[in-house]
């Protein structure tokens, strides 16, 4: 079994080709958000380079969101359209549970490991998950920080940080666990910088598991997952828009 998997909410678009749940190979794009112009050349590219003719793949799999709304559209849409031409299911994985299966961590973290996937939503505000503490979804930072202080930290469990929202809260998340005697590299990890972002990968072992539950849809099925409205549909709601303004007389 065949799965082409597809990762296009974080910076870099990827894609992976996975033989069951093994890895066979992954194509990043080389510059950030190039998803629209890199993606169909690197699958392209990926497919060649393994020998396996599109014509092989069995189900295509797509990180559906949350994200960057251009990224989730473009790699929705793709997969949407492989799955027509070749007439198989796709596999929508929720971004942040991607995280999450992540096979293996390089920032040192081990036993007692918790993900915690956070992406920047601007303004304090994240799309964030706590692997069996809180589901994945829109909260405030310190929503997530929360439940660490109170559920995860004072377990003796460690928290080991994913995505780009370390980027954007480092100061305030060691800051925030710090002053409470946590410890950086000991008690909680930000995972590093060439592991910490969203992966075609995980994505792809996260599709085998849904597989083998039956979790697959046809492709006209498969839509992104945005989990908020852009900031620009907010301020054209609230009427904070030039365009909302009436003319000066």
């Amino acid at each position: 079994m065949y799965i082409l998997a597809i990762e296009t909410t974080g910076p870099l678009c990827s894609v992976a080709l996975l033989k069951d749940n093994k890895i066979l190979a992954i194509r990043e794009s080389k510059e950030q958000k190039n998803h629209l112009r890199d993606l169909m050349p690197i699958t392209g590219e990926l497919l060649r380079d393994a020998a396996v003719d599109k014509k092989e793949l069995n189900y295509i799999a797509v990180s559906k969101g949350p994200g960057s709304f251009t990224g989730i559209r473009i790699g929705v849409t793709t997969a949407r359209a492989l799955g027509q031409v070749l007439n198989i299911p796709v596999v929508p994985v929720g971004t942040l549970d991607g995280f999450c299966a992540k096979p293996q961590s390089t920032s040192g973290a081990s036993g007692g490991r918790v993900t915690c996937g956070i992406i920047n939503a601007r303004r304090g505000q994240v799309y964030g998950i706590v692997k069996g503490f809180k589901p994945g979804g829109p909260y405030m930072l310190t929503d997530i920080l929360e439940i660490l202080r109170d559920e995860v930290l004072p377990k003796g469990l460690k928290a080991e940080f994913f995505g780009d929202g370390i980027d954007a809260y480092k100061e305030t998340i060691l800051k925030d666990l710090r002053d409470l005697g946590y410890e950086l590299d000991k008690d909680f990890f930000f995972a590093d910088e060439d592991y910490r972002y969203q992966d075609a990968g995980s994505v792809g072992l996260l599709a085998f598991e849904k597989i083998g539950k039956g979790e697959v849809l046809p492709a006209a099925e498969v839509f992104p997952d945005y989990m908020r409205k852009a900031e620009a549909q907010q301020k054209l709601e609230a009427g904070e828009l030039p365009i909302c303004k009436k003319p000066l007389i």
